[in-house]
């Protein structure tokens, strides 16, 4: 080979990084190198790289990178992809040019360099959520985020197209899901792990059933979904086992490195949350458990995406006021306690299971009416809750599919109409007056009478500001504007009626939509 030709291989290999639609492919081999090397502000950076296979590869082979831009430098753990693949995903925060290195125990993976150009996000992408006001939630670039969830526990096993139908047509921001089947569930097309039902291989994951895990997350991405991934789940414990992928059948390690192989997976994800368990007490009810697998979460994310942990009604989890615990992701009857759980934990709540609508047991047993109720009392109180139904005989909504009961309707509207109305737009969180009342400082106020029949009321506002009323029937799901502005003290009327709701807000809609 001619001298000059070795020199532009050399300089292909270190400078060229490759992207393939939002993946960035670096092969060692300067052959394979596409020379395109952009990718968006929150999407997702892909480096493959090839390695061995000998020995077991998830357990054997150590792989990182650490992606650097001025003076910022994130480490993100790679993962071992099946075929000699091995892979590193980066999900870039700020624009400009970035560079990386990996480093590997094998000497093929170390040392593999690039550069590649961050540009401006694509529509539509906000970034990961966080936690802002202390009680509430908005993307990475300030868009708030009023999260109104559903619960599929395992919709992708189930009725994956027609779950994702039912979302499109919906104005539901928040699913709740686990990857893996109980007794009550069909069995995944692809096993979790090497091996087969009750002889499960711990070491060794299936790369095709995380594949189609990723995608899971990555067609709720594009419906503007948020995955709230549930790593463990209860239903598969305690003598119930029907696939023996209970995690006490793990060991520690085992259940340690389940969860790194996971988070390297999913975490470059932008709208991904973790969910260490699904009702943990009925797993384990002691922290020394839990802390231990929390933290590998926490340290294996580079991104701080939102992290919790369920409980079963009537045991809160005694961590929740400790530092990874982004948000409180209780199960509880009683709604009208959320204000006081913000302020014993001086964080957002969500109440994620408040009953189910439904005919199936005790739990599953509220009207529509009664479900719909709940959740408008969520609000009031400066909190969210998340949609659950199960009816016979199509069997629990958590499978997925098209909704049986009446509230699902209705808990889009709420989303589509007050908390995400971009017409008239929440100005931020809403905080508790009392048991029928919220507001966003003085420019918007909301009531909520529930059960009660009521006709009128009476409003005292600030002297000064005009406002704006809508009369909302939450059940009918109906708005009626009042045709003029009011201000001080007044009296709106409307017909005799129940679940009605009262919007006040600045008639000043300019002072609504400058607060992000």
């Amino acid at each position: 080979m001619k001298k000059s030709l070795k020199v532009v291989l050399a300089i292909l290999v270190y400078c060229i990084p490759c992207l393939l639609s939002t993946n960035v492919i670096a092969q060692q081999d300067p052959a394979n190198l596409l020379q395109n090397n952009q990718v968006g502000v929150w999407n997702i950076f892909d480096i493959e790289l090839k390695g061995p296979q000998n020995g077991n590869p998830f357990l054997d082979v150590s792989l990182t990178a650490s992606f650097t831009h001025g003076d910022s430098s994130i480490t993100v753990n790679g993962f071992y992809d099946g075929d000699s693949t091995y892979r590193i995903r980066f999900m870039p925060h700020t624009e400009g040019l970035w560079s990386y290195v990996t480093s590997s125990n094998s000497a093929v993976l170390d040392g593999v360099s690039g550069r590649f150009t961050v540009e401006a996000s694509s529509a539509g992408n906000h970034g990961p959520i966080r936690v802002v006001d202390q009680y509430h939630f908005a993307y990475t670039d300030g868009k708030r985020f009023f999260p109104v969830g559903t619960t599929l526990y395992c919709w992708e096993l189930e009725r994956y197209d027609e779950t994702l139908k039912t979302l499109k047509n919906a104005n539901i921001n928040k699913v709740r899901f686990m990857p893996f089947p109980h007794s009550g569930n069909k069995f995944s097309p692809y096993n979790p792990w090497e091996g087969s039902v009750n002889k499960w291989d711990f070491d060794r994951p299936n790369p095709t059933f995380w594949r189609f895990m990723e995608n899971a997350v990555k067609d709720l991405r594009d419906r503007g979904v948020q995955a709230d991934f549930i790593f463990f789940h209860p239903y598969e414990s305690g003598g119930r086992q029907t696939w023996g992928l209970g995690p006490e059948l793990m060991t520690a390690t085992q259940r340690e490195n389940y969860l790194k192989y996971a988070v390297a997976r999913l975490s470059a994800y932008s709208n991904v949350w973790w969910s260490m368990a699904n009702e943990y007490n009925l797993i384990n009810k002691d922290t020394s458990y839990w802390e231990p697998l929390a933290a590998v979460v926490a340290d294996a994310d580079p991104y701080g995406h939102m992290h919790s942990i369920h409980n079963l009604p009537g045991d809160h989890y005694p961590g929740w006021g400790n530092s990874w615990v982004t948000h409180i992701s209780i199960q509880s009857s009683d709604v009208t306690d959320i204000s006081s759980w913000r302020e014993q934990y001086q964080k957002p709540v969500i109440d994620d299971e408040y009953q189910y609508e439904g005919n199936w047991g005790p739990w599953g047993n509220l009207t529509g009416q009664e479900a719909t109720r709940r959740i408008w009392i969520a609000t009031i109180e400066g909190g969210y809750a998340t949609h659950g139904e199960s009816y016979k005989p199509y069997g629990f909504f958590w499978k997925g599919g098209t909704p049986q009961g009446h509230s699902f309707a209705r808990v889009s509207w709420l989303s589509e109409e007050l908390l995400n109305n971009e017409d008239k737009p929440l100005p931020g969180g809403l905080e508790a007056e009392d048991s029928t009342s919220a507001h966003v400082g003085e420019d918007y106020y909301l009531y909520y009478y529930g059960n009660t029949i009521t006709r009128e009321k009476t409003y005292s506002m600030p002297e000064g500001i005009e406002y704006r009323v809508d009369v909302l029937d939450t059940w009918n799901m109906t708005v009626t504007e009042m045709d003029r502005t009011y201000s001080g003290t007044f009296t709106i009327n409307w017909p005799s009626s129940n679940y009605v709701a009262v919007r006040i807000y600045n008639a000043d809609i300019k002072s609504l939509k400058n607060v992000k």
